[in-house]
């Protein structure tokens, strides 16, 4: 995959300070990738001929990681094929559905219902929302043929490395207390 540049641009002047030599991130950019001070990072330089020489430094902030604190709930369904219990829980807007096993006329699986998707932040489910949802759920399994033998509601930490550091920058800040990210090199 290659690098996509980005639309802010600006142009700079390098300053000394003591023996190294300076270079300042405008706000526009350290609000883009959320840069904090004190972030490491690792500068790559780089080259081309085309046909002239050309020179970059490539600032590397390396992986972008958000964890979020959200609803998980586990269910147990008999007379449901996973395939359909899957749709009828992203209807409800769980955002990844997973299957732990199925077997007989039996399935169990869990969903997770995040805020934070790959490109766009929605408003966030609680514990208390997710388990408001349960009967209604229940009915539509029934409705189906299906039969819910066991349903939890709990709270995980969900980790994404998909997200682009823009999207939470621009997100509502009622998501703070969900999330936390952070740059890996």
């Amino acid at each position: 995959m290659s690098w996509v540049e980005d639309t802010v641009v600006f142009r700079g002047v390098v300053r000394r300070s003591g023996n190294s030599l300076i270079a300042t991130i405008p706000p526009e950019l350290s609000q883009r990738f959320l840069i904090r001070e004190g972030q490491e990072y690792t500068i790559v330089g780089m080259t081309r001929a085309s046909p002239d020489f050309e020179g970059a430094l490539q600032i590397y902030l390396g992986f972008f990681v958000v964890l979020e604190k959200a609803p998980r709930l586990d269910l147990v369904v008999e007379g449901l094929d996973f395939q359909s219990l899957e749709q009828l829980l992203k209807k409800y807007d769980a955002t990844n559905v997973v299957l732990k096993k199925s077997e007989n006329n039996s399935v169990a699986c869990y969903a997770v219902f995040t805020a934070v998707e790959k490109n766009r932040v929605k408003l966030p489910k609680t514990v208390e929302s997710v388990q408001e949802l349960l009967p209604s759920l229940q009915r539509e399994v029934e409705s189906l043929g299906g039969v819910v033998k066991s349903a939890e509601v709990s709270e995980v930490v969900v980790e994404n490395r998909q997200v682009d550091p823009a999207l939470l920058s621009k997100a509502p800040s009622r998501l703070e207390k969900n999330l936390a990210w952070k740059w890996e090199i």
